[in-house]
């Protein structure tokens, strides 16, 4: 193993996972509705995180080592984003579908408070902190969750004095 690792073999590569992406990845993992694929990555990405050798995580997801070395590199450079099927490199590859939006829709006709956020009205970061718990996704730009309030047929404008 010592005269491989000279010429430049890396056998256990660790990549750093925060507890909320581990906290998603485990669920990505369990989920029976995701992409096999979609679940591999999300176990090869634990398994690394702790630290197992890279050769025992390819036999574990059934892929080759150079392919786990690669799939843990694009974790280091996208996150999670690296892990949706077809979309490494999309920051906003993770959208919910239609049926979540109805869902979300119907959640955001609420006052905040019934969701267990504490805002006093639907703004950005209230309806981010839904979209995280709900369906596991976090974009990158504020304007994606702006366009969801639109759509959901919310103002993008300050609530204004009570009269």
């Amino acid at each position: 193993m010592d005269f491989l690792c000279c010429f430049g073999y890396d056998w256990s590569m660790q990549v750093e996972v925060t507890p909320e992406e581990t906290a998603v990845l485990i669920r990505w993992k369990k989920r029976s509705d995701n992409y096999v694929l979609v679940r591999m990555k999300a176990e090869a990405i634990l398994y690394a995180s702790r630290g197992v050798d890279v050769g025992i995580i390819a036999e574990m997801v059934e892929r080759t080592e150079r392919t786990v070395q690669e799939r843990l590199a694009e974790w280091q450079a996208t996150r999670m984003c690296s892990v949706l099927t077809g979309h490494a490199g999309n920051q906003n590859a993770a959208k919910p579908a239609r049926a979540q939006k109805e869902e979300l829709k119907a959640i955001l006709a609420q006052p905040p408070s019934r969701s267990g956020v504490h805002a006093e009205f639907w703004d950005v970061p209230a309806i981010r902190e839904v979209v995280k718990i709900m369906f596991d996704v976090e974009y990158q730009a504020d304007s994606s969750y702006q366009l969801l309030l639109r759509l959901c047929g919310l103002s993008l404008e300050p609530p204004g004095p009570v009269r």
